[in-house]
């Protein structure tokens, strides 16, 4: 399924034009605002080659703030908010690195289930290709090695896209990434030799950028131990402001609230954190979670164990940005190190 094409970089702006013309488009700009990822009008507004994005695109599958619906008790009326899409027409967000295409993949194990369906998530997800860019120079704060991908993954991307020098090359990895880079109607060369030798020796070298922060596989056994001291250790620094959580891209805790006004309403979903202290609290007044100890344990065991016994996966991509964006430079990586090392 996978095949490998060229684009010549004079070339490249008029492949987006034509997906810009036949879909609708999302990317990092100048101005990514709250959502991350906004709507491209012209090859001119995206910009590709400048990291990993400020925001995730998480919101664009799983909104901050949604409406689930709308309702009438009166009329015993309920309107659906799903979102309709042209027969034919996908929405692409290009230019996700590696990291955050893995991030799409882990939510899906967890809002696309067969038993627990979020048809919310499902449907915007069904009607959307993913274009993901290789990493070139992973950042500082990268550490996506650590964590099981790489600066080349291609888990979660319909499409990745390889920056040489002078030319792109475009590796389709899905049946709808093939059937999308078709659609474009345009004359695509077959990559050489040549063209895979560069690309190969530039992800070595990017590669070699990253330094292990840590290694997960020896957390387990560290992670079993519950009540261990260094919980009360690690979390002294924690602000409970839920930045990490909210910057992560595959954090996924919500609330539901009912909005009302006489016999109308609409039921809403926002993002929570667990980092928050209201987060467990019981209509009882009991809260299981009382300080930052067992909030922060809950973080990190949800990461790196919970999930791996649900899902078998760790949700952590290490992208970096819970240690570009805290207030107080909490470094995950060094918590991670902490844990593994203590005795």
């Amino acid at each position: 399924m996978a095949r490998d094409c060229v684009v010549h970089n004079k070339d490249f702006d008029r492949f987006l034009a034509l997906l810009i013309e036949k879909h609708s488009v999302f990317g990092p700009s100048d101005n990514d605002g709250s959502n991350g990822f906004t709507r491209i009008e012209t090859p001119e507004q995206i910009k590709l080659h400048r990291g990993v994005a400020h925001f995730s695109f998480k919101n664009f599958f799983f909104p901050q703030t949604e409406v689930l619906f709308s309702f009438d008790l009166a009329s015993k009326k309920i309107d659906a908010a799903n979102k309709e899409t042209e027969d034919g027409k996908y929405d692409i967000l290009i230019g996700l690195r590696p990291c955050d295409a893995l991030a799409v993949d882990l939510l899906d194990q967890v809002f696309v289930v067969p038993d627990t369906k979020d048809v919310y998530y499902a449907e915007r997800r069904s009607k959307t290709r993913i274009i993901s860019f290789a990493c070139n120079e992973p950042c500082a704060t990268c550490f996506c090695e650590s964590v099981g991908c790489a600066p080349d993954s291609e888990v979660g991307a319909d499409v990745i896209i390889y920056v040489l020098k002078d030319r792109y090359i475009i590796r389709t990895v899905s049946q709808a990434g093939e059937e999308l880079i078709n659609g474009t109607g345009m004359h695509f060369d077959a990559a050489s030799e040549k063209d895979r030798a560069e690309k190969e020796q530039m992800m070595t070298d990017a590669k070699s950028q990253l330094t292990r922060a840590f290694s997960v596989d020896e957390l387990d056994d560290k992670l079993a131990n519950f009540d261990a001291s260094y919980w009360k250790q690690i979390c002294q620094k924690c602000i409970g402001c839920g930045i990490c959580t909210y910057f992560c891209p595959t954090c996924h805790c919500f609330d539901i609230t009912d909005d009302t006004e006489g016999s109308q309403g609409r039921r809403i979903r926002t993002w929570d954190s667990c980092m928050y202290p209201l987060f467990t609290l019981h209509a009882s007044g009991h809260n299981p979670r009382p300080t930052k100890k067992e909030r922060m344990r809950q973080r990190i065991m949800h990461k790196f164990s919970y999930s791996m016994q649900q899902y078998g996966r760790r949700l952590c991509v290490g992208c970096g940005r819970c240690v570009v964006h805290c207030p107080v430079n909490l470094d995950l990586r060094a918590v991670i190190r902490e844990i593994t090392e203590a005795k």
